[in-house]
Formats: C-alpha cells, structure tokens, sequence
C-alpha cells in the first residue's frame, strides 16, 4: 500500500488532510503523522481508527529530517518552511512532495531545486490546495476555449466564521499586506475594488485587489500580465476594517508575533454557524472573433476542508502518473478529474457564457 506521511499533522489543516486521506484512499494506505511534539504527535496517532505511525520530526533541523523522511512514497507538508529542507530529502530519496505554502518566495526557493527533480525523476507540487490550486485548476477550465485572452479575474470570498486556526489567519494577513504588482503599476493590497459574481449570490459581491503567487504561474502560459487576485470576507464591517489595520500599518506588526492571542480571541471559530466559501474565475477574450466572458463559480462548505480534500486528492492522482519537476495542480490534473475524485456532494459549480 502506498505509504503517505503528513508533515504538520496535529494543525487545523493537517488533521483534515489525513481524514481526507484515510477517506479518498478508502483506508487503504499505510500514513504516517509526524509532530515536533511528542506527546501531542501519539495522541493523534491514536485518536484514528485505523493504524497510524507516529514520527518525532522537527522540520528546522536538516539532520533531522535526513533522519526521519525515508521510506515513503508521498510527503504531505501542511507546515510552513523557512528552506525546502523536507524538499531536498525528498528529491535525494525520489519521494513525491506535496506543499500547501501559498507564498511566491518559498516557491522561488524550491523551483530553484528542479534540475535535481529532473534528474532524480521525482516531482514536488506547490500551492496545493482551494486558493491557490483549485482556482488554478479553474482558470485552466475556463480559458480552453478562448483563442485571445485579455483578462482573468479569480475571487475568493472568504467567510468570518471560516475554521482556518491562528496560521491560516497569518498566512492570509501577510498575502493581504503585500504590494500589488498591477499593470506595470504598483498598488497597496487590499485597496482597489471591483465586483464579482459568486454562486449563491443574487448581486455581485465587492472584492479587492491583492498580490497571488499563482497568477506568476499563468503569465507566460495565457500570454497576458492582466491577471487579478481579488479577495473579501463576507462581512462588510471586517473589509472595512482590516482595510483600516492595514493602512495604518498594524496588519504588518500583527504578522511578526508568534503567538497573538488578542488575534485568536477576535476570529474564533463558531461550530454553530456555517462556514461557506467562495470562489470565482472570469475570464474575458475572442472566442470565434467574438469578445466573450466565461465564469466559472465554486461554493464549497469550507474553503480550509476543500484545501485538504484537494491536497488528498492530489495525493491519490500522482500517484499513478509520471511527474517531474517543480508542478501546480493545473500541471498534472483538470478540474473534473479533481471534482470526480473528491467525490464531495457539499461542493457545488456553475459555469456562466456571455458575449460582450
């Protein structure tokens, strides 16, 4: 059976990936959690149903994770990194990689390993997961049929109550302070606004601007720099008000606390309510020498439990494919195949076509 280890299991994130796992993979495999804390690492290993190993892996000591990365087929990483140690190993061991990091400068460091790839035959795939990775899968859906792009727009519409924990919450804070790169242009993230459409909305939905590993991805592919990230809450008073904290510099001095437990206590996670989520892609360009715009519109019950369905998933496609290199989602699958694979009815589409 094919042997997974999940690096970061005891997170939000990475208790979701390895019950997706154990779900898509119908028990059949063989995971192994790893943890810098023992004790927490057993517990977990316990509280499954089915046999898991635990490993103690502290993923800043490099001779550590030498040590502790061996004898598996797919390393999962739901862990922020400083450097691809866990990349390295697993490019000297021929062992898949699967990253969930959202962040441009820790992509650059592991494209900067993919002569290694190549040559060990082995692939890593980064930014896996809802947004970005689903939403790559997306944009890859909608432009099939366009001849000449001149636009794509993707939207998240995130949700207050969205059960992301303390990192998660970061991770997006720290996207939402970076400059935006727009048109040769350079703008405040989290600034301009436009509107988009999203499914289970009557009206469009304002949305604003913010810088996105991903779109680097599609520039050279669509032959266009007019590539928007856009993203919001679902709450106009939280927009406006993170909007403020940004503007006055507190979002930057937020990112550099470990432990802000003033931000844990403000965004707390209500069981009780919904945590839906949403996400768009428009694209605009000439179909058969006509000017059209083709929407693509997801809702999913939640945006963090659709990243570990799609980090899952990923898992179980590569597995019977060749891969090499440095790779996204939209590099080795579609977004049907994806869909099928998940298998998830609480996750629903709708494609809109109109000309212009």
């Amino acid at each position: 059976m094919t042997r997974i280890m999940v690096v970061g299991a005891s997170g939000v994130l990475g208790k979701l990936v390895c019950d997706e796992l154990l779900r898509i993979f119908n028990n059949e495999l063989n995971l192994v959690i790893t943890d810098y804390k023992t004790e927490r690492g057993k517990k977990l290993a316990r509280s499954f149903n089915n046999e898991v190993e635990f490993r103690y892996l502290d993923v800043n000591s490099e001779e550590c994770v030498m040590k502790v990365i061996k004898d598996i087929d797919i390393v999962i990483v739901v862990i922020k990194q400083q450097n691809p140690n866990i990349q390295n190993v697993c490019i000297t061991r021929c062992i898949i990689c699967i990253d969930v990091t959202p962040f441009f400068d820790f992509v650059g460091k592991v494209k900067r390993l993919e002569q290694n790839e190549l040559k060990n035959g082995v692939c890593s795939i980064v930014m896996s997961g809802f947004f970005p990775g689903l939403s790559g899968l997306m944009i890859k859906k909608v432009a099939t049929d366009f001849d000449d792009i001149t636009e794509i727009n993707v939207g998240l519409l995130q949700n207050t109550n969205a059960k992301a924990g303390l990192s998660g919450i970061l991770d997006m804070l720290k996207i939402i302070s970076h400059p935006v790169y727009n048109n040769d242009n350079i703008v405040a993230g989290f600034t301009k606004k436009r509107k988009l459409m999203f499914l289970g909305y009557d009206i469009e939905h304002e949305v604003r601007l913010i810088e996105h590993a991903e779109k680097n991805h599609f520039y050279e592919e669509f032959k266009t720099r007019n590539i928007n990230y856009w993203t919001s809450w679902n709450n106009e008073i939280s927009n406006a008000l993170i909007s403020l904290l940004r503007k006055i510099g507190v979002l930057d001095r937020v990112q550099k606390f470990n432990e802000n437990k003033l931000l844990a206590n403000l965004v707390k996670h209500n069981p009780n309510k919904n945590e839906h989520a949403y996400l768009s892609v428009e694209v605009k360009g000439i179909i058969n020498k006509q000017t059209c715009v083709k929407t693509l519109a997801v809702a999913t019950f939640s945006d963090y439990y659709t990243t570990a369905m799609v980090t899952a998933t990923l898992a179980k496609i590569v597995q019977n494919k060749e891969i090499k290199g440095v790779v996204l989602p939209s590099d080795i699958t579609n977004f049907d195949e994806i869909i099928a694979k998940m298998n998830c009815p609480d996750i629903t589409f709708k494609e809109i076509n109109r000309l212009v």
